[in-house]
């Protein structure tokens, strides 16, 4: 991946291209919504009755693949918004 000049220095990626730009766009799409169901979680509306480490660890793991299975596929746009913002860096093979 070839960026343009940025303050006279010209940045190079050695691989990649839109679709590398497209896969760190959605894994950081995932990441922030990874950290959303987290956030979402540990507000406890009542006693768990099913609580435990084991449990918290299982929740944390489907909350984790909850993310990586919507990143890029729902209306969040959070993906689109990092392409379109950092898109006019990569230069099209």
């Amino acid at each position: 991946m070839e960026v343009k000049h940025l303050n006279g220095f010209a940045l190079t990626a050695p691989q990649g291209d839109r679709a590398a730009l497209r896969k760190a766009a959605e894994g950081f799409e995932e990441m922030l919504l990874t950290q959303l169901l987290k956030s979402a979680r540990s507000a406890p509306l009542a006693e768990d009755i099913m609580g435990g480490k084991g449990v918290d660890q299982f929740r944390d793991m489907f909350d984790s693949q909850i993310a990586r299975t919507s990143a890029g596929r729902t209306g969040f746009g959070i993906a689109d918004a990092v392409e379109r913002q950092f898109g006019s860096y990569v230069k099209d093979r």
